[in-house]
């Protein structure tokens, strides 16, 4: 009786519980949670999970040299740049200097000339000196 009973029980409260769904019925859903459940716990899954972990962290690693390389490479390249324009600059301001340095010199010889010219001038003897008479070419 109670075999029965059970069975009456399964047959007219488990089964249409399994079997009720709109489109699959509850038993479809309960395997594939099983299935999952399973699936997760398995040896086969973890292996696969733990291959894939360390064949993206590999291609990661290798994104990241990659990365390095590159970011030397273009360190490497801005180094030579910055050391080109100091080296610029540096010629520069040296020409600079050697520019401001003939200026000063290019005065002082200008300033000194016009010294000359003011005592030539001062002369009321009109005569003139041998040095310029000798410059002459034509006497």
């Amino acid at each position: 009786m109670t075999g029965a009973a059970i069975g009456l029980f399964l047959r007219k409260w488990v089964l249409p519980l399994l079997t009720f769904g709109i489109t699959l019925p509850v038993w479809v859903f309960l395997v594939a949670g099983i299935w999952l459940w399973w699936d997760k716990t398995s040896e086969v899954r973890q292996a696969v999970d733990k291959a894939v972990t360390e064949l993206v962290a590999g291609a990661q690693l290798d994104a990241l040299n990659a990365e390095l390389v590159e970011q030397h490479r273009l360190r490497a390249w801005s180094d030579g740049k910055a050391d080109e324009a100091s080296k610029i600059a540096n010629d520069e301001r040296a020409a600079r200097v050697h520019l401001e340095t003939t200026l000063t010199l290019t005065d002082a010889e200008r300033r000194k000339a016009e010294d000359e010219l003011a005592v030539l001038q001062a002369r009321v003897d009109g005569l003139v000196d041998q040095q310029l008479l000798d410059s002459l070419h034509n006497r």
